[in-house]
């Protein structure tokens, strides 16, 4: 199980992408306010054309870009299930970001379990009442396969 939050989604997505290891069942991948790639968040964060952060995607050196991932990992031989938290209220990730990850999973073949935390910031939704049961019931989930 590989979880990750925010950036950590990103990483979380890069590495269920490349493990190889056909001896590790990976079950499940918990995506906690993700957003579809460092480019995406430049231009959300800087939507202004004339500042050059708009124009730096090129550049950068990791791009965690989780439409990249994401067909890679529905590939795997067992495909994991995946697990996506967006916080309503979330004033860093552009809340179309958290559904454009279910929607290509769900083209990719994959079994999504997607919460939207009413009310809640970025780092809001672990302290959400719900989360904790929603993780442990998605954990179990992956145990009983």
């Amino acid at each position: 199980m590989l979880y990750g939050h925010s950036i950590g989604a990103g990483v979380a997505s890069f590495a269920a992408s490349r493990c190889t290891n056909p001896d590790l069942n990976l079950i499940g991948l918990i995506l906690e306010t993700p957003f579809t790639s460092v480019a995406d968040m430049l231009r959300t964060l800087y939507p202004q054309r004339w500042l050059p952060y708009h124009y730096l995607s090129p550049f950068l050196r990791s791009s965690w870009d989780i439409r990249e991932y994401i067909p890679l990992i529905a590939n795997r031989p067992k495909k994991p299930r995946v697990m996506i938290v967006q916080a309503e209220n979330d004033e860093i990730v552009n809340e179309k970001m958290a559904p454009d990850i279910k929607d290509l999973a769900v083209r990719n073949n994959m079994a999504v379990d997607f919460y939207t935390v009413k009310g809640a910031l970025h780092f809001e939704c672990m302290s959400s009442r719900g989360f904790p049961e929603w993780v442990s019931t998605f954990i179990a989930s992956g145990l009983d396969r």
